[in-house]
């Protein structure tokens, strides 16, 4: 998490929960992306074991769509994967910030941060979508 971003999340409980949201849906929204690569899968096979359109998972894959645990359960169920649950304590009630490294990975070299096992895209957001 960036240090305006931490400052940000101390200011006010909303804050924080805002920030926790997002978080969490980065977090999500990344295993699904490894899900898919693992299994060599794209968003319009995504889409079509779903009976979706591909807009509609790169809304949810975006996180521009709220992504309920059914929908969750729904796309591991078509990646073949079981998705788990772990809830964690937070520092002082707020997220724990740990080292960032960049990670270059993909055939389009997409720049990436690690924050702990998450990783971010930096740049190209829609590239990496």
């Amino acid at each position: 998490m960036t240090d305006f971003l931490e400052q940000w999340a101390h200011e006010s409980e909303e804050n924080a929960k805002l920030v926790a949201q997002e978080r969490l849906i980065g977090e999500v929204t990344e295993e699904i992306w490894a899900a898919m690569e693992e299994a060599g899968i794209t968003k319009s096979e995504l889409a079509n074991r779903l009976g979706a359109t591909k807009g509609y998972i790169s809304q949810v894959l975006s996180g521009s769509r709220n992504m309920t645990l059914r929908t969750l359960a729904d796309v591991c169920h078509a990646l073949g994967k079981r998705p788990r649950l772990s809830i964690d304590a937070m520092a002082g009630g707020h997220w724990q910030t740990t080292k960032t490294e960049r990670v270059v990975t993909g055939a389009r070299r997409l720049h990436y941060e690690r924050t702990g096992n998450v990783i971010f895209p930096m740049d190209h957001w829609s590239a990496a979508a």
